[in-house]
């Protein structure tokens, strides 16, 4: 009788050397390449400020057009020595209310999220420029009570854009009718 056998051979389960090695060089590159993106905050801080200052913006813009007495200021003042952004007093009770509202200077005991502090953003190596579309730099965002954008120049008919400028450049656009965002 003959028997039925038969024999199996036993493939051998793991990597090659030549596979382990490819891998290696493979999460070699990558670690490198993610730890060089992840460490410090170069490039980051520039769009730290750009979300704050459209939050801003858009908090001022908002109170400007839930309070629409006429002697009252509703902006946000640019500084770019140092760099810096903010509201004037909000003292909205005084009675010389139209001069302590629309002054020029940043009054930095407001809260943090309408301004920064006089150093802050001079400590990140970050800086400020503000310009309409013609180039014409301002030195305020003003709103009316309708939420439309005034500067010192004009009245953003063409749209208005600060720039906050670091290891990259982030925008804020205030277009003419209003609409405040990060643009590009």
């Amino acid at each position: 009788m003959m028997s039925n056998t038969q024999t199996y051979s036993v493939k051998p389960k793991g990597f090659t050397l030549i596979e382990m090695i490819v891998v290696i060089i493979l999460i070699s590159v990558l670690a490198v390449s993610a730890y060089s993106r992840f460490s410090g905050s170069q490039g980051f801080a520039e769009y730290t400020y750009q979300a704050r200052l459209v939050s801003a913006l858009r908090s001022m813009q908002t109170r400007a057009m839930f309070d629409t007495r006429a002697d009252i200021c509703f902006q946000i003042n640019l500084s770019t020595s140092p760099a810096a952004f903010g509201p004037p007093e909000m003292s909205y009770e005084t009675p010389s209310v139209t001069s302590v509202t629309c002054n020029s200077a940043i009054d930095y005991s407001n809260p943090d999220y309408l301004a920064t502090t006089a150093s802050e953003m001079t400590s990140e190596n970050v800086s400020l420029r503000a310009q309409d579309s013609t180039g014409a730099a301002y030195g305020y965002v003003r709103f009316d009570s309708l939420g439309r954008p005034q500067t010192s120049i004009n009245s953003c008919d063409a749209g208005c854009v600060i720039e906050v400028i670091g290891e990259s450049i982030a925008k804020v656009c205030v277009e003419s009718q209003g609409f405040i965002h990060a643009c590009d």
